[in-house]
C-alpha cells in the first residue's frame, strides 16, 4: 500500500526558494581598493622624501630688524603758508564767454513759433533763428534758442526747467578772447 499522506502539501518539507534575479551575479568592484591608497601614500612620502634631500630647502623665518619706524613728512614752505603758485604759461586766457541753449529745431516757422509762446510762457528769455542745414544747404531751418546767459550757473537752471517739461535742450558756448 502506498502512503499518500507524504504526498499532501501540508506534509511536504519546506524549501525555501531563492530569485536569483535579485542577487549580484558577481563581486562588485571598489574604485579605489585599499591597496591603491597605501601605494599613493607611499609613492608620495618618496617623492616628499627625495625634493628635500636633492634641493636641500631650509624653511627660516625672516624679521625685520625695525623696532618703531617714524614717518616724518616734509612740506615745502609754500604749502606750510597755506599758499600755493601754480604756473600756467599760456594756458588761461581771458575770455568773455556767454551761453545759448538750442531748445528744438523745425522745418517750419509755424511749428518753431508754437513752441516760442510755450517757453515764454515758462518765462524764459527765447527767440527764433533761421539757419541752414549742412546735409541740405537749400533747405532753411527755425531753431527756437534761449539766452543768453552769463555763467554755467544760469544756463544749467534753464536746462533743468526745460528737462522738466520734456525736452532735450543743447547747451552752446560762445566765447570772445580778449
Amino acid at each position: 500500500m502506498k502512503d499518500y499522506a507524504k504526498k499532501h502539501p501540508i506534509n511536504k518539507p519546506k524549501t525555501r526558494r531563492v530569485k536569483t534575479s535579485l542577487r549580484a551575479k558577481r563581486k562588485m568592484n571598489q574604485p579605489l581598493q585599499i591597496k591603491h591608497l597605501i601605494i599613493i601614500a607611499a609613492m608620495s612620502a618618496m617623492v616628499l622624501f627625495a625634493s628635500n634631500l636633492i634641493l636641500q630647502t631650509d624653511v627660516v623665518n625672516i624679521r625685520s630688524t625695525v623696532s618703531n619706524p617714524k614717518v616724518e613728512f616734509l612740506y615745502p614752505v609754500e604749502l606750510a603758508k597755506d599758499t600755493m603758485l601754480i604756473e600756467l604759461e599760456g594756458i588761461v586766457v581771458e575770455e568773455d564767454c556767454e551761453y545759448l541753449i538750442q531748445i528744438e529745431s523745425y522745418g517750419k516757422r509755424v511749428y518753431a513759433q508754437e513752441q516760442l509762446t510755450f517757453l515764454l510762457s515758462l518765462g524764459m528769455e527765447s527767440y527764433v533763428e533761421k539757419t541752414f542745414s549742412s546735409k541740405q544747404p537749400e533747405k532753411p531751418l527755425f531753431r527756437v534758442m534761449s539766452g543768453p546767459y552769463l555763467n554755467k550757473s544760469e544756463v544749467n537752471n534753464a536746462r533743468e526747467l526745460l528737462i522738466k517739461n520734456n525736452r532735450q535742450p543743447l547747451i552752446y558756448k560762445k566765447c570772445i578772447k580778449t
